[in-house]
């Protein structure tokens, strides 16, 4: 896919994802650097938590979706970045062996008022194991506009 204009974020438009499978080293890895609770970084230590038993970092699970939708390839040339994230909820934890499936749905899009080459857009995104969801999720991104000003803008 090349990448997506604003013209081409419609409101209920859904990107999913190739799943992405973590492993206690990946685990264990990312939360020594970013995240170093026991739970995280030792097997041993998190049999001892409420836990029990090694979990992802909600940071890694959010770091992974948002690479999972930029692997789609529709911010490929047109992304010019984002301002945040809102809402973030960990509904479950994340295991080593757990693939994670990341849905993400245009829930807004319009052009900037201040810069009308560029659209914004907000996403919604939902992550899932084969146990069900465990987190969600708001990005709001920018975009390219095909021209400045673009005509058919939406908002949920």
């Amino acid at each position: 896919m090349t990448g997506l204009y604003h013209e081409d974020y419609t409101v209920g438009r859904v990107f999913e994802t190739s799943p992405v499978t973590l492993d206690a080293d990946e685990i264990t890895w990312f939360a020594k650097q970013y995240d170093p609770q026991p739970f995280h970084t030792d097997a041993e230590s998190a049999k001892g938590t409420v836990f029990g038993g090694l979990i992802a970092s909600g940071f890694q699970t959010v770091a992974v979706a948002t690479g999972q939708f930029i692997s789609t390839g529709a911010v490929v040339e047109t992304g010019m970045g984002g301002p945040g994230l809102d809402e973030i909820r960990w509904i479950a934890p994340v295991r080593p062996g757990d693939s994670l499936r990341t849905v993400v749905t245009v829930a807004e899009a319009r052009v900037s008022k201040s810069k009308p080459d560029r659209g914004v857009v907000r996403l919604s995104f939902s992550v899932s194991t084969d146990a069900g969801e465990v987190a969600t999720f708001y990005a709001t991104i920018m975009v390219r506009c095909r021209r400045a000003g673009s005509a058919g803008d939406s908002a949920a």
